[in-house]
């Protein structure tokens, strides 16, 4: 169950993936610790991914709240086993969750975590990943002092060894960091690497993102309004079908910005109004 819900949920197909890993999580609960400790054969702690990705999925959904509290529940867990490979695992997840919030600060500080043991350990898969995260973070703290040529180098050295899982996720990231750093180039090129992947692979969860900052680095490159309109619709409707409100609400907000800059402010305070309502 796991396995297909991690696969649902990377596929854009989150409602599913939620269920699923609830399911999961009361069989896993209903549990005997032998059989805990079995599952652990995949490499982490079952009970805490499937935490850690149940945070993800909420926080997609705009259950906010819920996704803290489970990725909460998911480092409790990691604690509480003190398994090191579980330990790497929940650090990167919640790095990404807390990023994704706007929250780099304590995203760098779990990013620094996931880095410190997977050097320890030898963990190939969480090295490029946390190097990343952490130097993302950096700049978007400090643009001046961003180290974003490092998160590229580390990006390309976690692709080159065969990684591609949850890759859209940096992109997205990375892109946001490009902007602040007012590189629109940069961020295109980022960006249509990360849509080739989701035409590669049909990661799509993070699709909607990828549309909507691309909208954003058209109109920092002062494109002309059609074009980054045009995405943004994209990013709204693909967003509404997988019922990623997390995403909705951010394309909405900035369709609804180009909007009052084209002085239709009822439009605007329409596509507002229908996704803040929910």
């Amino acid at each position: 169950i796991r396995g297909r819900a991690m696969i649902l949920f990377f596929v854009g197909r989150i409602v599913e993936a939620r269920e699923a890993l609830e399911r999961a999580v009361e069989v896993f609960s209903a549990s005997q610790e032998a059989d805990r400790m079995a599952a652990r054969a995949a490499g982490q702690d079952a009970g805490v991914s499937m935490l850690d990705l149940m945070a993800w999925a909420f926080w997609m959904l705009g259950q906010v709240d819920e996704a803290v509290s489970r990725m909460a529940a998911a480092l409790e867990r990691a604690d509480a086993v003190q398994h090191a490979h579980t330990h790497a695992y929940a650090w990167y997840y919640a790095s990404v969750l807390h990023a994704l919030r706007g929250e780099p600060a304590i995203a760098q500080g779990y990013a620094e975590r996931c880095l410190a043991i997977s050097e320890q350990h030898g963990f190939r898969q969480w090295l490029g990943l946390s190097r990343a995260i952490r130097g993302i973070c950096a700049a978007v703290l400090d643009a001046s002092a961003g180290r974003l040529d490092e998160v590229k180098a580390a990006l390309d050295e976690y692709q080159r060894a065969g990684y591609q899982l949850g890759i859209t996720a940096q992109f997205v990231l990375m892109c946001q960091a490009l902007l602040l750093r007012n590189e629109p180039e940069a961020a295109l090129e980022v960006i249509d690497h990360g849509l080739s992947v989701i035409s590669h692979n049909s990661e799509r969860v993070f699709e909607a993102e990828l549309y909507r900052l691309k909208a954003s680095a058209l109109v920092m490159r002062a494109a002309p309004d059609a074009e980054a309109e045009a995405l943004l619709d994209q990013a709204l409707r693909t967003a509404r079908s997988q019922q990623a409100r997390s995403l909705e609400l951010r394309a909405a907000t900035d369709l609804a910005k180009l909007w009052m800059k084209q002085g239709r402010r009822a439009d605007a305070r329409d596509v507002l109004a229908s996704i803040y309502g929910r």
